[in-house]
């Protein structure tokens, strides 16, 4: 599976927001980047909850920045962040129970679940900030 490869068009226009994007996105690849038999169920363990632990922060800072401005939409972002949590819950738990390869559908998820909110749901926010929120 290929990177998420990180460029302009995922910019939200707030410097901490993308700095998290990116690290998240970090995360991500280095789970893509761990070999898909033989892996060490101990380290995917560990980037998981790396992920879900920066991920719960991430959507602390990012809900509040949003309330704080008064966002319109907010109770919409909320509600995506509370479902992804579900599910990357639900995930670790059934890659706990294969130990001897990524779930495909682990990595699918993650890759195509934080695309699509990066480019698509953070990016309906941005015009909103700009102007709004220093860089």
């Amino acid at each position: 599976m290929k990177k998420i490869v990180w460029d302009d068009s995922f910019s939200v226009g707030i410097e901490e927001l993308d700095k998290q994007h990116k690290q998240i996105v970090g995360v991500i690849n280095r789970l893509i980047d761990e070999p898909k038999e033989g892996f060490d169920p101990d380290e995917v363990a560990k980037i998981l909850d790396e992920l879900t632990k920066f991920a719960h922060y991430h959507f602390k800072m990012e809900e509040q920045l949003l309330a704080e401005h008064g966002y319109p939409d907010l109770q919409a972002q909320q509600d995506e962040h509370k479902e992804f949590r579900v599910e990357l819950a639900n995930l670790c738990m059934d890659s706990m129970k294969n130990h001897t390869i990524i779930p495909i559908n682990v990595l699918l998820y993650l890759k195509e679940w934080w695309t699509d909110h990066i480019l698509v749901k953070d990016m309906k926010y941005r015009p909103f900030l700009t102007g709004r929120v220093g860089k």
